[in-house]
């Protein structure tokens, strides 16, 4: 029966190729070719919206395909009817657009197929196969792209290709925090960039603050960037080259965010005086030093350079404890203003922020001294187990509890106003807890139910707006996790008094992966993971 049908298929397409039964004229972009309107109205939902509506195509009989050639919609025709493989390098990309705009799913499949068997990524190109694959939504081959260019950056920053780059697609690679490269190159890389698109005096702060300039070579900052227009003419950008070239000794040696092939990724994960366990990037674990003060459970942590900065807990709620994770040493910073707990905290502009708590309406921050915290916001309602995503010189504090009952409510703090303010976009989901992690312009969500969130945060003339990309549900943690997006998918640390559990969650295919991970050697809470470069 099978080879009955195939036959009669191939018999329309001969038949169609000959020009015979044909009632159509399809006019397409270098020249005219015939077909059968019932034979195209069979082959897609698309045709057969054109041809049997009151359209100009259907009464004359002349359907009009600008953007396909001859070539390409013959092909189409035969791969459709004939149901062979005619995809190849030179047509892959036509192939897959006519596809897209026809509506024909076999002929997208077989595209996809082809490129992820045959897609040869290089310096020059990566950037071209990133932009089509995210504009006809192929996610796996597009972050495919995306993560060769960034683990190629170096040899990227040398193409002209640096320049053409857009702001958005700047920005997201300088939130990578797994770039195999000296942060000389990706100054290097960005000073390219505003010689080329001249941005204004905001966007070229925003980017600045992207780049870990402590981690720049001073003799590269000194030859290179400090009396180049983007800083001479910008005295925020002045001011954090100086306060980086400050700080550099403290940091020396450490000018990779890779760190030779190492970001660490410490988990908040409680037992008494240990407050920290550090999964390193071969995959084990690490013991951390137990911290000098006991806070109890509930604590907040942000890092800030080769910094850990843990506030609070349900035992010390004003105390402050900092972790050199190059040095591998705690100190105790100065007390909080307020009592804090079940808070969120954030770092934005090189200063560190404690965010509400069950007890505090209020945002807190520490001095560029480092000496002391003051309070600079006022959020006018608890927010417990909130989560807080730095953008540009604001902090979105998003979800968790508002007087204890669940909220979608995003709150938006400007650093250099401080302001508080209500953003027109909520979450998705209400939360009694929430986790994130951010990749700007995307921010990955997971709440206490399990609901998995992927937003994107734009600023449009001054305007912040929350677009919501897509949500799933995976599995619940409750209160004792944190999440950290890599490469497509979400990790999870999980745990309550056990040994910290990690999950994958593969994003684009909405499900769980079956893989096994080391657990934690010992127990405990967890309420977070931060991940920070260091010497290995």
């Amino acid at each position: 029966m099978d080879r009955t049908k195939n036959n009669i298929l191939q018999n329309i397409h001969d038949e169609m190729v000959k020009g015979k039964f044909s009632d159509l004229d399809i006019v397409c972009e270098n020249g005219t070719t015939s077909a059968n309107r019932l034979v195209l109205a069979a082959m897609s939902s698309y045709f057969r919206a054109i041809l049997t509506s009151d359209m100009t195509e259907s009464r004359t009989g002349i359907l009009n395909l600008n953007t396909v050639t001859v070539s390409v919609f013959q092909d189409i025709l035969k791969m459709s009817l004939c149901s062979v493989d005619l995809v190849n390098e030179d047509n892959c990309v036509k192939l897959l657009d006519a596809g897209e705009m026809m509506q024909l799913d076999d002929v997208k499949n077989l595209c996809h197929r082809y490129l992820k068997e045959s897609l040869v990524l290089n310096a020059d190109n990566c950037l071209h196969w990133w932009r089509i694959l995210n504009r006809y939504n192929v996610p796996d081959l597009s972050s495919r792209a995306l993560s060769y260019l960034t683990e190629n950056l170096t040899n990227f920053v040398e193409t002209e290709n640096i320049g053409h780059l857009s702001k958005t697609e700047l920005l997201e690679i300088l939130s990578k925090d797994y770039l195999k490269c000296k942060e000389d190159v990706i100054m290097k890389g960005v000073m390219k960039w505003l010689e080329a698109n001249n941005p204004d005096a905001d966007d070229v702060k925003h980017i600045f603050e992207m780049i870990r300039i402590n981690l720049v070579d001073p003799k590269f900052l000194v030859e290179n960037v400090v009396f180049s227009k983007f800083v001479l003419d910008h005295d925020t950008v002045k001011l954090m080259i100086t306060n980086a070239m400050r700080s550099h000794d403290l940091t020396s040696g450490c000018n990779s965010r890779f760190q030779n092939g190492r970001v660490d990724l410490f988990v908040l994960q409680y037992t008494n005086t240990s407050l920290l366990s550090c999964f390193t990037s071969e995959g084990t674990w690490e013991d951390v030093p137990p911290a000098p003060v006991d806070p109890s459970s509930w604590y907040s942590a942000a890092s800030l350079g080769n910094k850990i900065y843990i506030t609070g807990g349900e035992r010390t709620r004003k105390c402050t404890l900092v972790y050199d994770v190059c040095r591998k040493e705690w100190e105790t910073g100065p007390d909080l203003e307020e009592q804090r707990f079940d808070h969120c905290m954030a770092t934005a502009n090189c200063k560190v922020y404690a965010i509400g708590g069950e007890y505090s309406k209020t945002i807190e921050e520490m001095s560029e001294s480092g000496t002391r915290w003051q309070v600079v916001g006022d959020l006018k309602q608890n927010r417990q187990d909130a989560f807080a995503a730095t953008f540009g010189h604001n902090i979105l504090v998003m979800g968790g509890q508002s007087g204890r009952s669940e909220s979608d409510v995003i709150q938006s703090f400007n650093t250099a106003t401080r302001c508080v303010s209500n953003l027109g976009s909520r979450l998705p989901y209400s939360s009694m807890c929430l986790r994130g992690s951010v990749h700007l312009p995307d921010v990955y969500l997971l709440d206490y139910d399990g609901n998995v969130m992927h937003v994107q945060v734009t600023d449009s003339d001054g305007e912040i707006k929350i677009e919501v990309k897509s949500t799933a549900k995976w599995r619940s943690f409750e209160y004792c996790f944190g999440i950290l997006w890599q490469n497509g998918s979400l990790l999870s640390f999980g745990g309550c008094d056990t040994n910290c559990e990690i999950r994958k969650y593969n994003v684009a295919e909405g499900k769980e992966e079956n893989i096994t991970f080391i657990k934690s050697t010992r127990s405990g809470y967890v309420y977070g993971v931060l991940p920070v470069s260091r010497k290995a």
